[in-house]
């Protein structure tokens, strides 16, 4: 021999592969599904206090100095009583919107509060009832199946129940066909 080392020979060469050994026809044999994306971890939610405190940390110190100053504005007006300031704003603003919701129940709080919204919710919430009990404007409250109430934008009141329309003092609601 002249140096060659004596091999044995498979059928299919030297790089051939066993074929895999499986009790099933052919035909049955499926490609497993790809593996399932990994499950992110829920994120708790925040509590008000938590939101509040990511939202001021992105604030700049003048935008703190505006949040700092509508805080005390409404701390102060919390346990004060009606503003006559207030109360001429909302009687001016239901002069401007009532006359666009004259055949409605009235002007709903909501759209009302948005004339007037560098008035904290308390000061606009005392100024209106106080304006009710002088005979100024007629609240009137949502049926309880109404749609496109927004049940926390009314006041709630426990003999009448939700208020959520301001009206003038003489209108009488919605007129019926």
């Amino acid at each position: 021999m002249s140096g060659e080392r004596a091999t044995t020979r498979t059928p299919g060469g030297a790089n051939a592969q066993a074929a895999p050994i499986s009790t099933n026809p052919p035909s049955t044999i499926r490609p497993s599904p790809p593996a399932p994306p990994p499950v992110e971890p829920r994120r708790r939610h925040r509590t008000p206090i938590e939101e509040v405190n990511y939202v001021l940390r992105q604030l700049r110190i003048p935008e703190l100095a505006d949040v700092l100053l509508y805080a005390q504005r409404t701390l102060a007006a919390r346990d004060a009583g009606p503003d006559p300031a207030v109360m001429s704003e909302i009687l001016a603003a239901m002069g401007r919107l009532h006359p666009a919701y004259k055949n409605t129940h009235g002007v709903p709080l909501p759209i009302l509060r948005g004339a007037l919204v560098q008035v904290p919710r308390a000061a606009f919430e005392a100024a209106l009832l106080h304006a009710e009990r002088e005979g100024r404007i007629r609240l009137v409250a949502a049926s309880l199946l109404a749609p496109f109430v927004e049940r926390a934008a009314g006041i709630h009141d426990p003999k009448r129940g939700l208020l959520y329309f301001c009206t003038a003092p003489e209108a009488r609601g919605r007129r019926e066909p």
